[in-house]
């Protein structure tokens, strides 16, 4: 379920307006946050329709200490007769490789260590083409191998547009749009396009403080 967060920094200057973000609209991206950073985000994921009866809620904290990313996450989420169930969470991230004009970034990472929930551990590359950021992952997520591919690109110096494809009959497609409305705070909003025709759209809406 961590994999549902947001946004990453495209260039150095970029991430002075963006800060720290370090996933895509549903997917870990290959960024990992400078140290002393500190990210806090609301978010939830409707399916369906937006604020239908049954939608996610979840509050992330990510925080950068000895060249590595940690974070602490609160999810709340509906089981299968409705009744809403509050799990907590441990993920961890670190770069083993900086991207340079020969080879793309790596970082490889763990989600959802907690009691009741299905660790989830990664790796994800990284590459710069022109404005442009793409992602290439592979994980193991709800005990199923998948892949994923993801770009980021800036629309102006307050807006940049986010796309992913998480593989598995029960992944999706995600197109987002993410506002800057200061250094500091950010507004996001994603749509899910499901893999399987059957499956509900998502509405992925995210409110995020980055210091």
């Amino acid at each position: 379920m961590r994999v549902l967060t947001f946004g990453l920094a495209v260039t150095i200057a970029w991430t002075a307006v963006w800060a720290y973000p370090t996933s895509t609209n549903l997917v870990p991206s290959s960024e990992v946050m400078e140290e002393g950073a500190v990210r806090l985000e609301l978010s939830t994921v409707s399916y369906g329709g937006l604020f239908r009866s049954g939608t996610e809620r979840y509050a992330f904290s990510q925080f950068g200490w000895r060249h590595m990313e940690w974070g602490l996450d609160i999810y709340r989420y509906p089981d299968d007769d409705g009744n809403y169930k509050t799990c907590l969470a441990f993920n961890l991230k670190a770069r083993i490789l900086q991207e340079s004009k020969q080879r793309p970034t790596l970082a490889v990472g763990i989600l959802d260590v907690g009691k009741g929930l299905t660790v989830s551990p990664y790796a994800v590359l990284g590459k710069t083409w022109g404005r442009s950021i793409w992602h290439f992952g592979f994980g193991r997520f709800d005990d199923t191998e998948r892949w994923w591919v993801a770009v980021e690109y800036p629309l102006n110096s307050q807006i940049w547009f986010a796309f992913d494809r998480l593989s598995g009959h029960d992944g999706y497609s995600s197109f987002g749009i993410y506002w800057s409305l200061n250094r500091n705070l950010e507004l996001g909003v994603a749509l899910g396009v499901p893999n399987k025709g059957k499956n509900d759209h998502a509405i992925l809406l995210n409110f995020a403080w980055t210091q």
